[in-house]
């Protein structure tokens, strides 16, 4: 099993952590043992920290702000509708129905290569892109490498980057160092959530040219 490493652990249990990678993470803890453990640990051990730390009162209307942002106070009453986590059809971690529950733009999109993505702007930031991301059956992304650091979580089936194999529940990181041409194995189409705190940079020159035409790249 493919899982996040220590240093992303820390940093998602101290919530240094881009929002994304922390619900990337605990969707991650969900799906796979290893990283449920990890994450625990981790948490344990910033706890400690936070025990040996002054208290400090908070500002009025801090919580709710908190809450907020985080998705932990309902909106204001509308009109009921399917929910996108419904739309699916796919058994997700609890914490990704919750993000999806308000999720405002529900569309695929169809991308080069024959795949399709779903943006989720409720958890990008600056410098930070986070997609939903489906596979057909035996087609992927052309090759490629990035700018900074990428994770993607498989949520369903399972696909090859050329190094290495993944299935439901592992997490590819990927970094600058890292050219891959990630493909869905060929029993059934593969379904992930990526976060990617750069762009792509395709290595093709003509899909390269392409992407940024057509404003693929996500810049």
């Amino acid at each position: 099993m493919h899982t996040l490493d220590a240093a992303w652990m820390v940093d998602v249990a101290s919530g240094a952590a881009p929002k994304a990678v922390q619900v990337l993470a605990a969707c991650h803890a969900e799906m796979n043992a290893s990283a449920s453990a990890l994450l625990h640990q981790a948490e344990h051990v910033m706890g400690g920290f936070l025990e040996d730390t002054e208290p400090v009162a908070m500002s009025v209307g801090a919580f709710e702000a908190l809450s907020q942002k985080l998705g932990g106070l309902p909106p204001a009453a509308v009109a009921p509708r399917r929910r996108l986590s419904d739309q699916l059809n796919l058994d997700l971690p609890d914490t990704l129905k919750r993000v999806l529950s308000d999720h405002p733009h529900p569309i695929w999109m169809n991308k080069m290569g024959g795949f399709q993505e779903m943006p989720l702007e409720t958890l990008e930031e600056d410098g930070v892109h986070v997609r939903l991301l489906s596979l057909p059956s035996g087609r992927g992304v052309a090759e490629h490498t990035h700018q900074a650091e990428e994770l993607t979580l498989v949520l369903q089936g399972g696909f090859n980057d050329g190094h290495a194999d993944y299935r439901a529940g592992d997490v590819c990181h990927a970094d600058p160092s890292l050219t891959h041409n990630p493909r869905a194995h060929a029993d059934g189409p593969c379904v992930c959530l990526s976060v990617e705190m750069g762009r792509l940079q395709f290595t093709h020159p003509v899909i390269s040219l392409a992407s940024r035409m057509l404003g693929w790249d996500r810049s």
